[in-house]
Order: C-alpha cells, then structure tokens, then sequence
C-alpha cells in the first residue's frame, strides 16, 4: 500500500504573508470549535470535531511568507480503533510567492493510506485546504461545507429470480459492511447501522413490497468526524425480473455534503456491486 503522507496545493493571487495570516485565522477556513492562538511560533491552539474529540496542536515553525508548520502534540479520536492516530503527525503549509500570486503546498506528514482515519482524512483535507480555504483566499469567505440533495441511483442485474433477490436484501446483516442491529424483515421494521463509534444512523423501512421494493428511511443520524447528518434520506431498492433473473436499482435520495457526491457514488457502488452482489449470487446462500 502506498506510504506517500498526504498532499494537496493551491495557488491564488494573494501575497504569502497575507495567506500566512489567513492560514492563521483557522476559524474562518476549517469549520471546526477552535481555542486558543495560531499566529506565531510556539502558539498553542485545540480543535474539537465533536463529542469528546480533541486535537492539541503547537505552532513549531513559522518564516514569514515561506512557511508553517503545526505539531499535533496529543489528540484523542473516539471514532477509530487508534484514538490517537494524529498524535505526532505534522500539518505543513509550504508557499511560494511569484509576483503577487502565491502557490500552498499542503502536506499531513505521518497521514498516508495506511492510516486508519485516511478515507475521512483525505476527502475533508481535500475541502478544507483545496475548496475553503482557497475560497477565503480570494473571495475573503471561507467555504464551509454544506448539504445539497441529490438522487443518486446505479444498478445490477443477477442471474437469480426476484423472490430470492428479495429476500436476501432483507437479510440486510450478512452484507452491509458494517454493523447491523435490529429487524429487518418487515414494513416498520427499524434497525441501526454503525461503524464503531463514529458512524451511526437509524433506518426504519416505510415500503416493502415483496419480490418488487424495499425503502429504507433514515431517522437518525450522525457522522462524528465532523458532526454531519443525512437524516431524512431514503434508500430504495427497485427490483425487476429479467430474462434470466433480476435488475436491482438502488437510489440514494437525500442530503450529500457538496464535496462528497463522488465519495457517495463510490461507496454506493461498492456496497451494492460487491458486497449485495456477492451475496446474492453465492451458490452457498442461493
């Protein structure tokens, strides 16, 4: 697996000092609660995500119009298995200035896809310094994340006859990913998925018409890196019968933060195209 720390940059028509400030006035750029200070070296500031999240932080290097760079002394993740995953790490904005337009390097020393955080590090990152950042670079506002719905569907079809289909979406434990309890069997049916302690959301099924469709509606939810919710969401299976076996559809109606439509599409595929493929069509559960 690749150990490359993670990376991104950006360039805008600002001086190096003036993003150094900007850099500086985190509140404004990374929609996190923040205490204490980040504009000269040996600053000591904490961020909290949520929960009794914390990440304390110390401003080890500061050049003025080249360089900062933020220690994580200590922090404490409850959502993953390493609650202090970032402890150690180092966030690093190198610049570059050209005539009054300045190109960020951003680098998370000690964050690569071995990291157990890295597929919630890697998109929120990719915002924060690529999206909201760069935004209050040049328009002076930092762009906070935000939700949009959108109706997202993709389909498969599988060599198995609608009734079999159908009950094995029911058998919802033995292929969701991730942690399943509760019934899932019946209309009104309520159930929880979870990952750990960090991902949690409540679904209830309002429509359930056998051989033919299944809608789960969300709850509850909450996604503790960041504090966001996608309650009211539906997600509906569509089945129809083929020459030779089934078409699932599946749609994912509802709130999606508006740099993660592509992180849906991926998880969406992955969950039905893998995970409900296989099992469906495993001769030992057929």
């Amino acid at each position: 697996m690749e150990t490359k720390d993670f990376t991104c940059s950006i360039t805008a028509e600002i001086s190096a000092n003036e993003a150094i400030k900007k850099i500086s006035n985190v509140p404004e750029w990374w929609g996190v609660a923040f205490t204490g200070s980040a504009e000269k070296q040996n600053d000591e500031f904490v961020i909290k995500m949520g929960g009794d999240s914390f990440f304390n932080f110390t401003v080890t290097e500061l050049v003025p119009d080249k360089k900062v760079v933020w220690l994580v002394n200590e922090c404490y993740m409850p959502w993953y298995q390493d609650k202090t995953e970032w402890s150690g790490t180092k966030i690093i904005f190198d610049l570059a200035e050209d005539n009054g337009i300045t190109t960020l390097t951003f680098t998370h020393e000690g964050l690569t896809p071995k990291s157990e955080c890295y597929k919630d590090c890697e998109p929120g990152w990719t915002h924060w310094i690529k999206t909201s950042l760069y935004s209050y670079f040049t328009t002076g506002q930092g762009k906070l994340k935000t939700l949009k719905h959108v109706d997202y569907a993709t389909s498969i079809e599988v060599p198995v006859a609608p009734s079999v289909v159908f009950e094995r979406i029911n058998d919802v434990a033995n292929w969701w990913p991730e942690e399943v309890e509760g019934e899932t069997a019946k209309l009104n049916d309520v159930f929880v998925l979870k990952t750990g302690d960090m991902h949690y959301s409540e679904e209830k099924i309002i429509e359930f018409v056998p051989d033919k469709k299944v809608v789960w509606l969300t709850t509850d939810s909450l996604r503790k890196t960041d504090n966001y919710k996608w309650t009211g969401a539906k997600m509906i299976f569509d089945l129809a019968a083929t020459g030779d076996g089934t078409l699932i559809t599946y749609t994912y109606s509802g709130p999606v933060l508006e740099n993660e439509q592509e992180r849906l599409a991926n998880v969406c595929d992955v969950v039905l195209k893998e995970k409900l493929y296989n099992f469906i069509t495993d001769s030992t559960t057929v």
